[in-house]
């Protein structure tokens, strides 16, 4: 069976994460009905909605789980995807409901996670790649009835753009920029509402929509922007000149390799690193075929009101553009 049919209950894992907030915004503007799912351990809260409900498994098992998603119709998972097992875990419940047909894993890649150089720098990618076989199998197994689609959107630009993983700090004295190679090389990154929008974009489409994104791979983005471009736009908001801070690529990744390889205190830094330079040296996705923007209804965003909105939703970025004269 491989018809799609529309998508009315939609249970969604990780609701109180960076990027799982967002969603759960978007998702309850929809007609769809969202269930939170959570562990029992969870402390988060969330406000009342006429289309919300929250349960929680009382055990993170393929039986518990099974229970939980019984009648539901799609599963989004929006939790960091560093404990592989519950991933897997996750996606067996999805099959062994026999209601899921449609499952969007953790991918949210900042690089495709099917490219070898990003596996063998990031172990992070080939667990990506797992889940996806994963889904595929049980796809054919379940005879078309459980499909999938993976999203690749660059990095969370909105998310990183002031809390350092981006490499840029707005907030430093002066405020600098780490910039690999020239600065001028461009990279696809989106903002976390792109994301939500993309998961929407899926989850309420018509069955013709829903069988065009079934079983795929989808590259999206907010905007096509090198480390240069980002800089002067900041400046452009703030006022304020920033310190260029230009590294060799290679250099900066062998070095962060070795630290990463090495454990121990900075391992997980270095991680992030390397996930930061894979972004920018991989991260062009508007020539590949699985480039989806038009499939999925999106538009790029304007790079300036994202920088301007991110600076605003911090107590220092809103310090930084009132005194440049450019916070309303």
């Amino acid at each position: 069976m491989s018809s799609e049919t529309p998508i009315k209950n939609v249970t969604l894992v990780g609701a109180s994460g960076n990027l799982g907030r967002v969603l759960l915004s978007h998702l309850l503007k929809t007609n769809l009905h969202i269930t939170i799912l959570q562990r029992a351990s969870s402390k988060s809260t969330y406000p009342s909605h006429p289309n919300l409900t929250i349960t929680t498994a009382p055990s993170w098992s393929v039986p518990e789980l099974t229970l939980a998603l019984h009648g539901q119709h799609a599963v989004i998972a929006a939790f960091p995807l560093r404990d592989l097992p519950a991933h897997l875990t996750l996606a067996a419940a999805a099959y062994a409901s026999g209601t899921v047909t449609r499952f969007i894993p953790a991918d949210y890649g900042s690089v495709d996670a099917r490219s070898k150089r990003a596996q063998d720098l990031v172990p992070l990618f080939g667990k990506k790649v797992q889940v996806r076989e994963t889904l595929e199998m049980l796809s054919e197994v379940s005879g078309g009835r459980l499909s999938w689609t993976s999203l690749v959107n660059g990095h969370f630009f909105d998310w990183g753009l002031t809390n350092g993983f981006l490499h840029f700090y707005p907030f430093g004295q002066p405020p600098r920029a780490h910039i690999l190679g020239s600065g001028n090389e461009k990279s696809s990154q989106a903002t976390l509402g792109q994301v939500s929008k993309a998961v929407v974009s899926i989850l309420t489409g018509d069955a013709g929509h829903l069988e065009k994104t079934r079983n795929k791979v989808l590259m999206l983005q907010s905007f096509l922007v090198s480390q240069n471009e980002v800089v002067d736009v900041l400046e452009k908001v703030t006022g304020n000149k920033y310190e260029r801070q230009y590294v060799d690529t290679e250099e900066y990744i062998n070095e962060r390799k070795r630290v990463a390889d090495a454990g121990g205190e900075g391992a997980g830094e270095a991680i992030e690193d390397l996930v930061f330079a894979l972004g920018v040296v991989e991260g062009d996705w508007t020539n590949r075929q699985e480039y989806a923007m038009g499939l999925l209804g999106l538009e790029e965003e304007d790079l300036e009101a994202v920088v301007r909105k991110a600076l605003e939703e911090t107590e220092e970025g809103r310090k930084l553009l009132a005194g440049s004269g450019n916070y309303l």
